[in-house]
């Protein structure tokens, strides 16, 4: 699965609005707020009580906004019942509420909906679904969407292989900080599918993705520089991208044993 859910899941699990002094009196006036339909105090009082002891009340609250039609309320309690946090497990009831979301127009919905569909998740296997999603998203400027649905065009997956829009498509997400489409675009460059063959291009893409944190960019701009791949050959500039890999690999695996791979 996609970050997404399990991102926006571990904020639900954290947030609390409600300050320790006067929280109570805050939490009856959202309450106050809440009982009149207002549906942004449904989601500020969801919010403050789903990290409290009061947690269930706080899954009503969504529970009863979603109800209600608000988009937003229905992403979060996908979110949870897709991971099984705070309320029971239901990952097609999940599927079914990114859905009503999704079409209202919530992008996050979208995107996780989309990730469902090319994974199975919660909801049958549909490249052809997967890509329609993805691409709402992506219209939307969802940076991963962006990702995505070039990854369908390129590859063909549920829509007609078009290389050279999905570069433009993986261009847009890369200009917005997404590692993996940086990473698409190093590899394209790299082969000449979509673009010209540029050596130097790909070694570029491939430096500004492991400067995003990428391990697998850092190994092989590492790599680059020590073989003078797109770049000036440079011993020491290699050395010290190895010396990131060997770090990052140690703060994600202390014991070992960690498998890198290309990023979907």
């Amino acid at each position: 699965m996609s970050s997404g859910p399990l991102t926006l899941v571990c904020s639900l699990l954290i947030v609390s609005r409600v300050a320790a002094d006067g929280g109570v009196d805050a939490t009856a006036t959202l309450r106050s707020s809440a009982e009149t339909g207002d549906l942004p105090a449904m989601r500020e009082l969801a919010d403050s009580l789903l990290n409290s002891v009061d947690s269930d009340e706080g899954v009503y609250w969504l529970e009863r906004a979603s109800a209600d039609g608000d988009a937003e309320s229905m992403h979060r309690l996908a979110s949870l019942r897709f991971a099984g946090a705070l309320t029971y497990r239901d990952q097609r009831g999940a599927v079914e509420l990114w859905k009503a979301a999704a079409v209202l127009g919530h992008v996050e919905a979208m995107y996780d909906l989309a990730v469902c569909y090319r994974d199975g998740r919660g909801t049958f296997c549909s490249e052809t679904r997967a890509s329609i999603w993805f691409k709402r998203a992506a219209d939307r400027g969802r940076p991963e969407a962006m990702t995505a649905w070039g990854r369908c065009l390129f590859d063909g997956i549920g829509v007609m292989r078009d290389e050279e829009l999905a570069v433009e498509w993986w261009t847009k997400a890369a200009d917005g900080g997404e590692a993996d489409a940086m990473v698409a675009l190093a590899v394209a460059s790299g082969t000449g599918r979509g673009m010209g063959r540029d050596q130097s291009v790909s070694a570029r893409w491939w430096r500004k993705a492991a400067c995003r944190g990428c391990r697998v960019a850092m190994l092989v701009t590492a790599a680059n520089y020590e073989m003078g791949l797109g770049v000036q050959a440079d011993p020491i500039e290699a050395e010290a991208w190895y010396a990131k890999v060997r770090t990052r690999l140690d703060e994600a695996a202390p014991s070992g044993g960690l498998v890198l791979a290309l990023p979907e």
